[in-house]
């Protein structure tokens, strides 16, 4: 509920024209009418008084413009003056009184909450262990109730169950604090499991150098201490654990670190880890490589139509590790698929070593405010299947052990069972959403292109007016000694179904920019850029089609955006 300030703040312009929220238009246009000749600065001789005049007068247009227009009116009545300094899309003003409320509306939550988040950075996990292996146990064959389903369902128990909450506060631009709190897992009785109270401290001395501190005020008042030097090349970080009160009976846990950018012309980086803790003298050393690969990515995809599919752009990771940790000693690979167009990352690793071998194979679909994800673990520990699922930062897991044993079959079927799921997700959720903001980014674009209101199409027509008679001369000159001639010339997305009725006539444009039969544009230069031309489909990738001739033979090129264009080619020539 607003308080009596904010709704006097809402109606500050209501009370410039001295008028109630509920005036009509023509109330509207009767008090301005009346108010700006009183007003208006040339009516006043007193230097004084015409400084006071002119800024009420400014105050009078200002209210007039948002209340005479009901669009703005509306922007003003939902969300007040900050309303007003946000771009809205333009289809909007064609939607009726009640839609553009609920849009409005919509936005004032969803706003609300980004500022409740910038305040304090809420975060929150919540973790379920569920053991269900009795329910894939295999039964005695001489025990029928074993095999009971009922009996099987009443042993699958809870077997831990946290919650963790912590919260963020920005002190200055170089300084952020934060406490968190957490019952650990381990307990269904949450006043007999064991919690932890954590404050951190996290400070950055200039743009390459951070300090983290993190204490723990419950025991045991476990205190660690990070600092990272960084540059574009280079990082290093050193971090220790430690409990003040058994300083001397247990060194601090000591973990250092050096990651590199191993090639100029790649992102793959390398990193190497020692870590030293009194269970392990001699430390334990770990050797990674992390080599991300992008993909066809482009402009068009971030804010352009993007793919039918969704499946054709993205970043490809492989990534390798070797653990020398005695015993623990292990080797381990990852390979991931990140789509970005459906916001779906896969991903599946492998680690073998003397004590334990590991396979995961997991999916996550990220969203603008909520994710979720699954995966599937096999190790000599046991088959797992985990779910976990985010929403405003708020964060469920759900690990449910299917078998403690090593079992690839039981593991198989865990994996089956989800990519079935996300292959039916992907053709009858993913893929149509897909196709939806295809047709909808493609709407848009061609009612922009067709607004008559448009001060950009306007311009571009008037430019083409005036090019005319340059265009026609050039011309007269070419087809005299039989040179380039433009015939038909479009600039538009490149051939799509979708896309259609979003081409535009470059004809004349390209015309004028014909000299001495020859036409050239750099790769350099933005084609929307060029005097005539109209980008039809911001982010879009588009193609410039010309039919043209020389030497009295027909000739035609299609040219991407990336490309220069360069006319007459005897490859364009049509036979």
């Amino acid at each position: 509920m607003s308080s009596p300030e904010s709704r006097e703040e809402e109606n500050y312009l209501y009370a410039v024209l001295n008028l109630p929220p509920t005036a009509s238009q023509g109330e509207i246009r009767e008090r301005y009418r009346a108010l700006s000749i009183t007003f208006h600065p040339d009516k006043q001789h007193d230097l004084r008084t015409k400084e006071v005049a002119a800024k009420k007068f400014l105050e009078i247009q200002k209210a007039y413009e948002v209340l005479s227009d009901p669009f703005l009116r509306e922007v003003y009545d939902v969300l007040g003056a900050e309303g007003l300094n946000r771009q809205w899309p333009t289809e909007l003003r064609s939607k009726d009184s009640e839609e553009i409320k609920a849009v409005l509306r919509h936005w004032k939550i969803d706003h609300s909450n980004e500022v409740l988040e910038k305040l304090l950075q809420p975060r929150g996990a919540v973790t379920c262990e569920v053991n269900a292996s009795p329910l894939f146990a295999r039964g005695d064959e001489y025990d029928g109730e074993s095999r009971n389903i009922s009996k099987r369902l009443s042993n699958v128990k809870v077997t831990g169950f946290g919650v963790r909450h912590g919260i963020v506060k920005a002190m200055g631009p170089k300084t952020v604090v934060g406490v968190t709190s957490e019952v650990r897992p381990g307990s269904r009785d949450i006043f007999a499991a064991r919690g932890t109270l954590t404050g951190a401290l996290r400070h950055q001395f200039s743009p390459r150098l951070v300090l983290e501190l993190t204490a723990a005020f419950l025991n045991p008042h476990i205190i660690t201490a990070k600092t990272t030097y960084s540059d574009n090349e280079n990082a290093v970080s050193v971090q220790s654990n430690f409990i003040p009160a058994v300083w001397h009976f247990f060194p601090p846990v000591t973990t250092v670190s050096f990651a590199r950018r191993l090639f100029r012309d790649s992102s793959t980086q390398g990193s190497v880890t020692w870590t030293y803790s009194p269970e392990l003298p001699g430390g334990n050393l770990e050797f990674n490589v992390y080599s991300p690969r992008e993909f066809d990515l482009d402009e068009s995809i971030f804010g352009g139509p993007g793919s039918t599919s969704g499946l054709t752009a993205g970043v490809r990771t492989w990534s390798y590790g070797l653990t020398l940790a005695g015993l623990n000693s292990c080797i381990k690979a990852e390979f991931s698929l990140l789509f970005n167009e459906l916001s779906l990352r896969l991903k599946a690793s492998a680690e073998v070593g003397f004590r334990n071998v590991a396979y995961i194979v997991s999916a996550k679909w990220i969203g603008h405010r909520s994710a979720f994800g699954t995966g599937v673990g096999l190790s000599t520990k046991g088959v797992i299947l985990r779910f976990q699922l985010t929403y405003l930062e708020q964060k469920w897991t759900l690990p449910i052990t299917l078998t403690p044993d090593y079992d690839p079959d039981l593991a198989f079927y865990a994996v089956v069972i989800p990519s079935v799921a996300l292959a039916f997700g992907y053709q009858f959720f993913l893929k149509p959403r897909r196709l939806a903001q295809r047709a909808r980014y493609f709407e848009d674009a061609r009612r922009a292109l067709n607004d008559e209101k448009s001060e950009l199409k306007r311009e571009i027509e008037t430019t083409t007016l005036l090019l005319q008679d340059v265009a026609r001369r050039r011309m007269d000159a070419e087809r005299s000694r039989a040179g380039l001639i433009i015939l038909e010339a479009t600039y538009g997305p490149s051939p799509d179904n979708e896309a259609t009725d979003l081409d535009v006539d470059v004809t004349v444009p390209l015309q004028a920019l014909v000299h001495n039969s020859q036409l050239y544009i750099s790769s350099k230069t933005p084609k929307s850029g060029i005097p005539g031309f109209l980008d039809p489909a911001p982010a879009a990738p588009k193609s410039l089609r010309i039919r043209y001739l020389f030497r009295d033979r027909t000739h035609y090129a299609e040219i991407s955006d990336s490309s220069p264009v360069v006319l007459p080619l005897k490859d364009h020539l049509v036979m």
